[in-house]
């Protein structure tokens, strides 16, 4: 039932209904169809001819409104003007190409057109051109769907990659490890000065392959978390020199670090551990000490000792504390020996982030 701001505007056009009509749907940009019940055309405005590159209604004039479109869509078609006779308001979207042969989607909407008996007399069939729309998100899907395969295929190269990083790590521990065992059997047949020298040297190559197998643990082979590469470094340790080498830690974080940092920090460790059994009072043990502050951390190594080192025993002297202060550099960090009450505490002082 029309409303009274309806009937005013009713009232107002009377005389005038036809023509009105006419103008707003000729004013659509739209393809305007009237489509009597039994599916054929009657009606069609002029922008919907150019829309539809129809050069005169002639063409088209009493024609079935489906077979305008591709064989495929008749039913859809068909069933849209039953549910809009039936009073319902249809909308879909579909691709039909033009009478000269453009092909554009359309969306389309079907409403009933009733009469003051409240039967439906026509349907109106509006088509709105959304070409446009519909290729720049099919654009959009094919983007996206080359990013996915590009993603994919990088990802399967990642894969790759570190496949091959892991056996590069693996078999350089292994060529490390033998090179340390080689020059153990050297040292076997070497007089006692040569052979504490060879020693000392497979100690370090075997220092260095153990790092070089504790650093295989990144995930990324660009960064490590420090605290639980400490802690296995100190277990292997506890192993290797058969007395205990505990660890503690007080940081914020496992304090990540760059691979090649925490390299170099494993390598100090290894080095000052070396020298606190090799100075230490008996199997005492020798702990090693984490804190983070800021942006600084230190680690203490501290062993049981009857005396402070002498000069020559370390401050630049020996190669093990070249080898420390040479690293240490890498770290922005600084070493200082310490001597108090039985105990032998060196420290370095170090920034964890490049």
């Amino acid at each position: 039932m029309a409303q009274s701001g309806d009937r005013d505007a009713l009232a107002l056009m009377s005389g005038f209904e036809g023509d009105f009509l006419l103008s707003v749907l000729n004013a659509s940009p739209d393809c305007v169809k009237l489509v009597e019940p039994d599916g054929t055309l009657s009606f069609m405005t002029e922008n919907g001819m150019c829309a539809m590159e129809i050069d005169t209604f002639d063409m088209v004039a009493g024609r079935q409104w489906f077979d305008l479109w591709p064989d495929q869509m008749r039913t859809t078609l068909q069933d849209a003007m039953t549910r809009a006779r039936n009073g319902e308001r249809v909308s879909l979207e579909a691709e039909c190409p033009t009478a000269k042969g453009t092909l554009k989607w359309w969306h389309i909407t079907v409403l009933p057109i009733s009469g003051p008996d409240g039967v439906v007399h026509k349907l109106l069939a509006a088509s709105r051109d959304i070409t446009e729309r519909v290729l720049r998100e099919r654009e959009q899907l094919a983007y996206a769907k080359a990013l996915e395969q590009e993603l994919a295929e990088k990802s399967e190269l990642l894969m790759q990659r570190d496949f091959l990083m892991r056996e590069i790590d693996h078999r350089v521990k292994n060529s490390l490890s033998q090179v340390a065992s080689i020059l153990r059997l050297q040292a076997r047949r070497s007089s006692d000065t040569v052979r504490a020298a060879l020693d000392e040297a497979a100690r370090r190559v075997a220092s260095i392959a153990r790092v070089h197998e504790q650093l295989q643990s990144s995930t990324d082979f660009k960064s490590i978390p420090a605290v639980p590469l400490l802690q296995r470094l100190c277990d292997e340790f506890t192993l290797s020199y058969d007395r205990q080498i505990p660890f503690c830690a007080t940081t914020v974080d496992d304090l990540p670090m760059l691979s090649e940092r925490a390299s170099a920090l494993c390598i100090i460790v290894s080095e000052l551990v070396a020298n606190g059994v090799r100075h230490g009072i008996g199997l005492d043990q020798v702990s090693v000490h984490l804190h983070q502050t800021d942006t600084r951390a230190e680690i203490r190594v501290i062993n049981t000792a009857s005396g402070p080192l002498a000069r020559s025993d370390h401050a630049g002297s020996g190669l093990g504390t070249l080898i420390c202060e040479t690293y240490a550099a890498t770290l922005s960090g600084s070493l200082d020996w310490h001597y108090d009450a039985g105990k032998m505490t060196t420290t370095l002082d170090f920034s964890p982030a490049a």
